[in-house]
């Protein structure tokens, strides 16, 4: 980890719209997530074991990823040296299933 103070990894729609943003203190191990229009919730929210499911502001559609891999793409960039911003691509839930 570097000294560069925060980590921040976007959370993004299939049509590249922000719906959330996970949120590291360096030197801290709890990740947060912010979300549009909400204060920041430690992460995984209790609701997050297996996937973590969010509503795109952009598109008004809900989308979801693993937390598991969500989590991966995160502690790899907490340990990067050379990045400190990431992005990560959530899928749409297919209509009929929310």
């Amino acid at each position: 980890m570097t000294d560069r103070g925060l980590l921040t990894m976007d959370l993004t729609c299939p049509e590249g719209h922000v719906v959330g943003q996970l949120i590291q203190n360096i030197g801290h191990q709890s990740l947060g997530i912010q979300v549009p229009d909400s204060t920041r919730e430690e992460w995984p929210r209790g609701g997050d074991k297996m996937f973590t499911y969010l509503t795109c502001p952009g598109c008004d559609r809900r989308v979801y990823g693993s937390t598991d891999s969500i989590r991966e793409r995160a502690t790899w960039l907490s340990e990067s040296e050379s990045e400190w911003q990431g992005r990560y691509s959530l899928r749409y839930i297919e209509d009929g299933l929310a």
